[in-house]
């Protein structure tokens, strides 16, 4: 009985309600925080669409591997050669398909994809698969479960190539467009288009170039780019990066990231990004250093930059995910923790005390 009478006092006294008081305080700071950096996030609405078609390409006899279900085809100097490709109607309604063929990239995770326009051009890159082959006709439509062929005529170069030339054919159905406010979605299929002279393992680059280490805003964050190249016409298979920001002349690691399996397409480059944070980029001279890893094959880099005020303030002031609070948050936040712990310390003793009684 005694122990629950000190039990409700204790829980009664001033310093537990302060103590109390003081942790609801802190709490609702950080939480304050949270929810504006969570605010400053723009969420994205995702389209579903029925295509209403399917493709299918029909292997050549000049397929190299008739495993894989896209277009792998050993091509001749001069000797053009024509791949069909067969595409179906999986409803009663009209479907329109566009056709073309994009070149492989390499994305900034570090994939291997196609379609896109924005994408940078590497100055190795000698007679793309887009340039060599072309589809007739361009557009199709298809109707009630029909089937039709489309050409694609691959124009090899006058002379052998090594390595690989890699791209896609990009089967695509625009959704029905918004005249007024000109916005349209599309759907569809991307078939692999990959064209070698020699038989040989595509997959075995062993070249890795650095470009360039850049500050930069990426997506809303603030980012150190690192651009990397595969100057091969081989794709860079499972390739490991690491990355580790320091001021010049001090050791202390304030950034750091690692990726692994990732690929790179053949004549190829893309940004790796290490992320600064939600910290506002502060000016200074700076090192990254650059470890990769692709199979036997490794590399390293030290690249020194600087960011001076001007790019800094620029930077910050682009940046999307930013976390910001008054200077004198960290001294009250300290001095709130120094007394929670004093008080905890002293509600501890006390305690002690009233069970020894």
């Amino acid at each position: 009985m005694s122990r629950q009478k000190n039990h409700e006092k204790f829980v009664r006294h001033p310093s537990f309600k302060l103590v109390t008081s003081l942790f609801l305080i802190v709490s609702l700071f950080f939480l304050s925080c949270n929810q504006a950096f969570a605010s400053s996030e723009i969420p994205e609405k995702e389209e579903k669409g029925k295509v209403g078609f399917t493709v299918e390409a029909v292997k050549p006899t000049t397929q190299l591997d008739p495993t894989k279900s896209f277009f792998f085809i050993k091509v001749e100097p001069q000797e053009p050669q024509k791949l069909i490709l067969k595409v179906k109607s999986t409803q009663k309604a009209e479907a329109k398909v566009k056709l073309y063929i994009k070149n492989a990239y390499t994305t900034s995770e570090g994939t291997i994809d196609y379609d896109h326009e924005d994408i940078i051009k590497d100055e190795t890159l000698v007679q793309p698969i887009e340039e060599l082959a072309s589809v007739e006709p361009k557009e199709v439509t298809v109707k009630d479960f029909e089937t039709k062929d489309v050409t694609i005529t691959i124009n090899p170069p006058a002379e052998a190539f090594k390595g690989v030339k890699i791209g896609a054919i990009c089967a695509m159905s625009a959704a029905d467009e918004t005249e007024e406010k000109g916005i349209g979605s599309s759907f569809g299929y991307r078939v692999g288009l990959v064209a070698m002279s020699e038989e040989a393992d595509y997959e075995n680059g062993s070249s890795l170039n650095l470009i360039r280490v850049k500050p930069t805003v990426d997506q809303g964050k603030r980012v150190i780019q690192t651009r990397l190249q595969n100057p091969e016409s081989q794709i860079l298979n499972e390739l490991e990066v690491q990355t580790a920001l320091r001021k010049k002349g001090e050791k202390e690691v304030l950034r750091e990231r690692k990726a692994t399996g990732m690929r790179m397409a053949p004549n190829s480059q893309f940004d790796f990004s290490t992320t600064w944070g939600l910290d506002p980029i502060e000016q200074g001279d700076y090192v990254l250093s650059i470890k990769a890893f692709s199979g036997p094959h490794s590399w390293s880099w030290e690249e020194e930059f600087s960011i001076n005020k001007e790019t800094a303030q620029k930077m910050n002031e682009e940046a999307v995910y930013t976390l910001t609070y008054p200077k004198w948050t960290p001294l009250v936040v300290m001095a709130l923790g120094i007394l929670t712990l004093m008080n905890i310390g002293c509600l501890y003793l006390r305690r002690k005390k009233w069970e020894a009684r």
